[in-house]
């Protein structure tokens, strides 16, 4: 007997016949969606970058598929021996970011989120863009998903230099394929941040910047522990680059996480 068409059921329900009873509905139930792997969920300022300053709820990923040497979170990496992270469904996710008061904005973090469930994190961003929240993201840029890159409103994506020591052989050309997938999108969605602790991690910056024929934001950010700002302030090919910002880790300076 063919199925009626009613609008009210869900389109994963069926319509089975038992006698007497004539049609019943039964819900086919589907597979709940997989959790997050989070390392910390917290309320601070953005420090970083274009939007430092700007209250932001953080969700910290736990995992990396990089090991950078110089990286600031070792809590939130696999290889490390002090990783730590929770398994989060996407509602107690949801629920946990909602709990923080009168804060809208969103960032994605790590370790790298872009290889957090992909179908998750696109319900999530719904969730949130449906509550009027603007969301962002704090990526390697080694990993491209496609259907995430409408799904947030702005991305960091901060390819590593020679000083990360997480590359084989020359840091540009294995980081070039995805690193053009982020530089095609609107100049005004995307900042490219580039965290400098020698001469070695500019001209990586540069040879990047020359080989995608990049256009617009440009983040200089003084690794935290070895870095000089002034040094990357003398480095750095203004005349090439002349709109470039060098902007340090300002939520450090001021005691937040």
């Amino acid at each position: 007997m063919p199925r009626p068409v009613n609008r009210r059921y869900p389109a994963d329900s069926t319509l089975t016949v038992r006698p007497g009873n004539g049609y019943h509905l039964v819900m086919s139930s589907l597979p709940p969606l997989p959790p997050f792997k989070v390392n910390e969920i917290f309320l601070s300022v953005q420090g970083e970058g274009l939007h430092v300053g700007e209250r932001t709820v953080f969700l910290r990923f736990y995992g990396c598929p990089l090991r950078c040497k110089w990286c600031d979170q070792p809590e939130a990496l696999a290889h490390t021996g002090v990783g730590r992270f929770e398994n989060l469904s996407v509602e107690v996710t949801r629920d946990r970011l909602a709990a923080f008061p009168s804060v809208r904005r969103l960032c994605l973090t790590g370790g790298e989120p872009v290889i957090a469930p992909k179908a998750s994190l696109l319900w999530l961003l719904e969730e949130r863009r449906r509550a009027g929240w603007w969301s962002s993201i704090e990526t390697s840029g080694s990993r491209v998903v496609e259907e995430l890159l409408e799904a947030i409103d702005f991305w960091t994506v901060a390819p590593k230099g020679r000083s990360a020591e997480t590359f084989e052989g020359d840091p540009v050309q294995a980081q070039l394929p995805t690193l053009r997938r982020y530089a095609a999108l609107p100049a005004a969605r995307r900042q490219f941040k580039f965290v400098i602790q020698g001469p070695g991690d500019v001209e990586d910056a540069v040879r990047l910047l020359d080989a995608l024929g990049y256009e617009g934001a440009i983040v200089l950010q003084p690794e935290h522990g070895a870095g000089d700002g002034r040094r990357v302030f003398e480095w750095w090919p203004w005349a090439r680059y002349p709109d470039a910002r060098l902007i340090p880790q300002t939520h450090k300076q001021v005691g937040l996480h």
